[in-house]
């Protein structure tokens, strides 16, 4: 029994495939990639600038909570414990920074890299 067994799924699964039809399967893929045609700086921004002013909504609205929160807890702990909670507020004021600076930050990485391709 095991000896069948063992010859059904080395003989009844064996699928292979040919070298030349996988090659040209890629080489379809790499042509269809080769005849796009490349997007602008104006169309990415078109795309992306939607999506990015809707994350930054929601990251306003954590950060206001985030604020809130660490306030309340601030006026209500004692001197130990403020200390902890100012290295949560530097965290913050940081994620801050990189929140509202991200659109200077993904400019600076749009022109690097239309820079370096173009």
């Amino acid at each position: 029994m095991i000896i069948a067994i063992i010859l059904l799924i080395t003989f009844g699964t064996n699928k292979s495939f040919a070298l030349e039809n996988i090659k040209g399967q890629g080489d379809n893929f790499i042509q269809q990639g080769s005849s796009s045609t490349i997007i602008s700086t104006d169309e990415a921004w078109n795309i992306l600038m939607p999506i990015a002013q809707i994350l930054v909504s929601i990251a306003s609205i954590v950060l206001v909570i985030a604020y809130m929160y660490l306030g309340i807890q601030y006026m209500l702990v004692d001197p130990q414990g403020k200390a902890d909670i100012k290295q949560k507020l530097i965290g913050l004021v940081i994620a801050t920074v990189v929140i509202y600076g991200g659109l200077g930050i993904f400019t600076l990485i749009i022109n690097l890299f239309n820079s370096m391709l173009a």
